[in-house]
């Protein structure tokens, strides 16, 4: 583990990642997977609440160029690993051990396309199981009941951060999965509602902008606006 933005990351690389992964389920383990990027550091400075929540991640994942650079600086390296690159591994590995997985987040309608590409592209995965993510507090305990019902082996949850990490954090007690991994936008990429940029745009770096070329007026706020912020807070990390 290396500690950047007093959060400790997991310093090794995806494949490594995916053996630790595939052993705590053999192990019948819980564990949490949180996935930050500029925009959830930013998230994490500004509300304690917010960090608390975090930092109790078994696996904390660099997810965004920025953030690896920060570790490199301090010459503490880390691997950037995105969120929509461990989901294909776990995808293969559920498939692989034809596990049940659920899906928590977005619109029905995005997660009946997603859950139909899943079950074109993996032959074995057992069971795949969904509920949007626009739910009330009052039904919080019928979402978390339908989940363990399902008796679902890795629970993604795309509800936008910090939502999904302070949920998941607040609920992770009651659910019986052996991942429980904060996913965002992967979701939408996943059912094929955005497209994902080239490869070798996301090689050197890009992957925000073509984001934002795709999504204009919802991204200009994150990537214009609190994104500038994010110097700040690498400026301190760097001066420690």
């Amino acid at each position: 583990m290396v500690k950047i933005f007093n959060l400790d990351f997991y310093d090794e690389n995806l494949e490594n990642l995916k053996i630790e992964l595939e052993k705590d389920i053999d192990e019948n383990k819980k564990v949490r997977v949180y996935t930050p990027n500029v925009d959830h550091i930013i998230n994490i400075k500004s509300n304690e609440n917010v960090f608390s929540k975090y930092s109790k991640a078994e696996y904390i994942i660099a997810d965004g160029w920025p953030v690896v650079a920060t570790a490199k600086i301090k010459k503490t390296p880390i691997y950037k690993i995105t969120g929509v690159d461990l989901m294909d591994e776990l995808l293969k590995l559920a498939d692989k051990k034809s596990l049940n997985i659920f899906f928590l987040g977005a619109t029905d309608d995005t997660l009946e396309k997603l859950k139909s590409n899943i079950e074109r592209d993996f032959n074995n995965i057992n069971l795949i199981n969904y509920n949007n993510g626009y739910f009330s507090e009052e039904e919080n305990e019928r979402i978390v009941k339908k989940i363990n019902e399902t008796s679902s082996n890795i629970l993604f949850v795309g509800m936008g951060s910090p939502k999904q990490e302070i949920w998941i954090t607040e609920n992770i007690e009651k659910l019986n999965v052996n991942i429980a991994i904060a996913i965002g936008g992967a979701l939408k990429i996943y059912s094929e509602e955005i497209e994902r940029a080239p490869k070798f745009v996301q090689k050197i770096g890009m992957e925000w902008f073509y984001r934002f070329m795709k999504e204009p007026k919802r991204l200009f706020s994150r990537y214009f606006v609190k994104y500038p912020k994010f110097i700040k807070h690498f400026i301190d990390e760097i001066k420690e």
